[in-house]
């Protein structure tokens, strides 16, 4: 069963993968490296980027963001955009809200995840955390994206940009086809991500208000229904 209407099928596949997309990107901030790689003050290679990456980021717990997503259906061509929010904590607890007021959701506190659509008024609780996309699978181990991806860094732009570009080719089925990571260089902030799905969609995701180590209240990794939506466990 499914809290996502049948009448637009690119949307409920980008939906879908929420919790793997920024699971993924954004844990890259929250994944605990099994050791620390020394990476050169410029990386050259995807090895170094992703080192530098767990480096910087190895003390981080918590993270937020703000975000502008737009997603193109490979069927019409119609491009929707729609403003989001982000709030992780590590290891596994998440909050992502699309839309103000909130159109959908994805939360868990680790244990449990809530899936929320206001348009089909439910909300669905799974026990299991991510089984159907890989989302534990991939929060858990960040620290060896390589080992579960085909990594490659795109060349130097002309004339140079400030961003390293790392496209991401999943080698086992996980719900995307591919995901590209623009981060800035020397911080290695997010920046941009841009994700094609098993439909040929393509979704842009454009982040601001990037912070980390800022204190997340338990509350925000629980969901309350609204007054009127179903709740389905599952």
């Amino acid at each position: 069963m499914s809290i996502w209407t049948t009448r637009r099928p690119h949307r409920e596949v980008s939906l879908r993968v929420w919790p793997v997309i920024v699971g993924l990107a954004l844990g890259l901030a929250l994944a605990v490296p099994q050791r620390s790689v020394a990476s050169p003050t410029d990386p050259q290679t995807v090895e170094e980027v992703v080192g530098a990456v767990q480096g910087t980021y190895k003390g981080v717990n918590t993270l937020r963001a703000e975000f502008t997503q737009t997603a193109k259906n490979p069927l019409t061509g119609i491009e929707e955009k729609v403003k989001g929010r982000i709030a992780l904590e590590r290891p596994r607890k998440m909050r992502l809200e699309m839309g103000l007021p909130v159109k959908e959701a994805v939360v868990t506190d680790g244990n449990l995840q809530y899936l929320y659509s206001a348009e089909s008024k439910q909300v669905i609780v799974q026990k299991d955390l991510g089984t159907a996309s890989g989302v534990t699978e991939l929060i858990e181990n960040l620290s060896n994206l390589t080992t579960m991806f085909d990594a490659v860094l795109a060349p130097p732009a002309t004339p140079a940009k400030p961003f390293h570009v790392v496209t991401l080719k999943p080698k086992k089925a996980i719900g995307f086809k591919s995901l590209e990571l623009t981060l800035t260089k020397q911080k290695y902030q997010l920046h941009e991500l841009v994700v094609v799905d098993q439909a040929d969609g393509v979704t842009r995701m454009n982040f601001t208000m990037v912070r980390t180590n800022v204190e997340i209240p338990d509350v925000e990794f629980t969901f309350k229904a609204p007054a009127g939506v179903t709740v389905v466990n599952m």
